[in-house]
């Protein structure tokens, strides 16, 4: 599919610097979408500069709709730099703020 940053929510599938200048974010959730995600997926992100590694550890053989989140904020988050590292299966949905 490849990235598509030109929606809300953003939808993320590749390794790639999604933004370098600044955006305030909502809610960042890692989904699975086609139901492809499976045990020991794992996406590495750097925000702000700091290395975040999240890992899903499948239970009971059975994978839900939202693997993990960051979020949701209120008031909205800045967030300066996004850079996935390493996209692991699934989506990582980002939910801009419109502002």
């Amino acid at each position: 599919m490849g990235n598509v940053l030109t929606k809300n929510p953003m939808v993320i599938d590749t390794a790639a610097t999604i933004w370098t200048a600044a955006r305030f974010v909502r809610l960042i959730q890692w989904v699975d979408d086609n139901g492809d995600v499976v045990d020991d997926s794992t996406w590495v992100l750097t925000v702000n500069g700091a290395s975040l590694t999240v890992k899903y550890q499948m239970t009971a053989n059975v994978s839900p709709v939202v693997i993990w989140q960051i979020g949701p904020f209120n008031p909205a988050i800045l967030i300066h730099t996004f850079v996935v590292a390493t996209a692991g299966a699934g989506n990582l949905h980002i939910w801009l703020d419109q502002q």
